[in-house]
């Protein structure tokens, strides 16, 4: 009988949703169409096969766990291949080779006990041999050669993924290092004004490398505008900021690059015109949630983010997870469209 809780259409379709936003900027509209619809249609088909296998008695975790490990290698597989070079009518028989192996091994070590990142590191030691098993096929059949074979091994999307994340993490590390050297500098500058606002930040220098940045930008805009914009802070920066203006040298001091990406932080913690207050948005996710039967609302919970996971199980106390307001504005308006 079906597995209680388990939705493997809607999960799957979640999946593929989740998946159109990390395709590939650089692929044809065909091949990404293919890579979603890849990852779509064997997430589904085994989320059926397994909340249909009465034999095997997975619970709704266990299903989802193997669902969306097959969902994921579909996905940096199916990149892959596309950037392979092999032509596209063989792109299935290699992922479906895959599907199977992962499938299979995540069917039975799951039936094991087995833990999962000893699961989980078995799976890509065996994806990694059928996809090289897969070419040699290809290969064998004349329908790529040495070099083509050599090439499509070479790929490795999941390794890109994690290389990026790592690079992106640095130049944060070392935009943070900078911003930190900078704001020292201003820090001198205005402390040596005596300010009472600056000592208050003394140590806090992204904070105020990023107050700053932003009376960079004010110094461009009109009277009505900059106080528009003051208006939405505390009093104690909003005149640290009105100081920042009156230096002469700021731009100086002031990175360009690193000033654009404070600003952007600046921008994500001001609140929308949507966003309402804690209070408010307590009561949206409680109203939201309150016909939700427990059992669907941990397994909802299980498919999201951990921050995401946090906000709504403090809400539901009556607190609230300390998120960015436009952040939890964000999640409120998911989590009333999602139930």
């Amino acid at each position: 009988m079906p597995i209680e809780g388990f939705d493997y259409k809607q999960f799957s379709a979640d999946l593929a949703a989740q998946a159109k936003e990390l395709v590939p900027q650089d692929f044809e509209p065909f091949q990404k169409d293919y890579v979603v619809k890849t990852l779509a249609n064997f997430s589904l088909m085994a989320g059926e096969a397994i909340s249909n296998d009465a034999e095997a008695g997975f619970n709704v975790e266990q299903a989802i766990f193997l669902t969306q490990i097959i969902a994921e290698w579909s996905f940096h597989k199916s990149v892959d291949v596309v950037r392979s070079g092999i032509q596209p009518e063989y792109w299935d028989i290699v992922l479906q080779k895959i599907a199977f192996t992962i499938f299979e091994i995540g069917k039975n070590t799951i039936k094991q006990n087995m833990p999962q990142d000893k699961i989980l590191e078995l799976i890509e030691s065996q994806v990694l041999k059928a996809y090289q098993e897969a070419l040699d096929e290809l290969q064998q059949r004349g329908i790529i050669d040495e070099e083509l074979k050599e090439n499509a091994a070479k790929q490795n999307n999941l390794n890109q993924l994690v290389e990026q994340v790592e690079a992106e993490q640095a130049a944060q590390r070392e935009a943070e290092a900078q911003a930190a050297a900078q704001s020292q500098e201003v820090q001198q500058n205005v402390s040596a004004q005596q300010s009472p606002q600056s000592q208050q930040y003394a140590g806090d220098d992204r904070k105020l490398f990023k107050l700053a940045s932003l009376a960079l930008l004010l110094r461009t805009m009109s009277q009505d505008k900059i106080s528009s914009i003051l208006n939405k802070f505390n009093p104690q920066d909003a005149q640290l900021v009105i100081q920042y203006m009156q230096m002469p040298d700021l731009n100086q001091k002031v990175d360009a690059n690193t000033a654009i990406q404070c600003l952007k932080e600046i921008k994500t913690s001001l609140p929308s015109k949507h966003a309402t207050t804690p209070n408010q948005l307590i009561y949206r996710i409680k109203n939201s949630l309150q016909n939700v039967p427990r059992e669907n609302l941990e397994l909802f919970l299980k498919q999201e983010r951990i921050n995401v996971k946090r906000f709504v199980t403090t809400a539901l106390q009556d607190e609230l997870y300390e998120l960015p307001p436009k952040v939890a504005n964000v999640i409120a308006q998911h989590i009333e469209s999602s139930v």
